[in-house]
């Protein structure tokens, strides 16, 4: 039981501008690396469950949110990796008696990844660990790279990446490093790629890295800033429950996060209809057969209240709504394009914000006995 994302890798800008959460909302968040949910959470809805089949990734966020709950800001931070710190065991010792038993049990055998630091621990952000160690030097100095993340405009960054950055020795080492075989033993799992039609994946993810590099402004993109250099120099552009200025809210309010541990289709089962208003999906349709992806959106769809709205990302596997479900569900194509053009997680096929159009019953026909109820009454 392995934790393979220790943080969340899609843009939570992205997310909360596309969902629009209110105090009236019943969320669903895949949970991940807590992330993106802490930042639905930022926005205050009625309620949030963060739901994730791997128990290892709700007991990162249970973890994430007793260090907010119990510790000083400065204490958090460093105690998750996000600043140096030198007492992480420490500060993990006073966070044990608030964790669940799973948890506890969990994270006592952790001690590896609590020293250095639990947004570090990742299976993925491993991957990125051995990139910037061991590749990226094999390519570029770090002055190189602090030039480019240096860059002030799009001309400097074109130019950077034009001239300097993209030689052979990069497009070689980089379709190398991210293709199938590599990507799929040593980043993620080989079982996510079975859906995926795409011949050769280090050539599709280069031409959006170009992108990554030379259409998004660099200063403020902390996804790029932690794969070049494995850290966010400024806190107040990274996710935003790092922001000293969120502290208090998540600390007062993290306590109303619940948790499932199973597939999404599993605790979807087992609500009611109309429970539900908006749904932060990640990429879990990335990892369906096109059958599961449209039983899914069936059972999002029976949950979902009118007007509900539900945001994913897809990586290699593209997903449009079925004929049979055209006339309940409406992607909305217009705002899905415009947030997906200020993407700062770059290597991301589409963004995608579909609304569900759940037609309201007609009201029942009156009857006399009705209409003299309702006199009388």
């Amino acid at each position: 039981m392995k934790i393979h994302y220790a943080q969340c890798w899609e843009d939570p800008y992205v997310l909360t501008s596309a969902l629009q959460i209110t105090p009236d909302d019943d969320v669903v968040s895949i949970a991940s690396g807590g992330d993106n949910s802490f930042a639905l959470m930022l926005h205050n809805p009625r309620s949030l469950t963060a739901v994730d089949m791997n128990p290892a990734q709700i007991h990162l966020v249970e973890l994430k949110i007793r260090a907010i709950q119990q510790l000083d800001y400065k204490d958090f931070i460093g105690f998750i990796g996000a600043r140096p710190c030198c007492n992480r065991l420490q500060l993990y010792s006073r966070l044990k008696p608030y964790l669940s038993r799973e948890a506890r049990e969990y994270w006592d055998r952790q001690n590896e990844n609590l020293i250095t630091g639990i947004i570090h621990c990742g299976k993925f952000e491993h991957y990125f660990s051995i990139f910037r160690r061991i590749v990226l030097p094999l390519i570029h100095d770090q002055k190189t790279v602090q030039q480019l993340l240096s860059a002030s405009s799009f001309e400097e960054q074109r130019n950077l990446y034009e001239k300097v950055w993209n030689n052979r020795r990069w497009r070689w080492l980089f379709r190398l490093f991210f293709s199938r075989f590599l990507l799929g033993h040593v980043g993620r799992r080989p079982s996510y790629f079975r859906y995926v039609s795409v011949e050769n994946i280090g050539d599709e993810l280069l031409k959006r890295t170009r992108r990554g590099l030379t259409e998004i402004p660099i200063q403020s993109n902390p996804f790029i800033e932690y794969i070049l250099t494995g850290r966010y120099r400024d806190l107040e552009i990274a996710h935003p429950y790092l922001r000293e200025s969120n502290f208090h809210f998540l600390k007062e309010n993290l306590g109303r996060m619940r948790f499932f541990c199973g597939g999404l289709d599993e605790y979807l089962r087992g609500l009611e209809p109309r429970s539900l208003s908006k749904f932060n999906l990640s990429d879990i349709f990335e990892y369906m057969s096109e059958s599961d992806f449209e039983k899914t959106v069936r059972e999002i769809e029976r949950v979902s209240r009118r007007d509900t709205k539900l945001a994913f990302w897809t990586l290699l596997v593209p997903r449009t709504v079925s004929p049979a479900l055209m006339d309940r569900i409406d992607p909305d194509t217009s705002v899905s394009e415009k947030l997906f053009s200020t993407d700062r997680t770059f290597f991301y096929r589409s963004f995608e914000v579909w609304r569900i159009n759940r037609k309201e019953a007609p009201p029942e026909p009156v009857t006399k006995a009705d209409d003299y109820l309702r006199v009388k009454g």
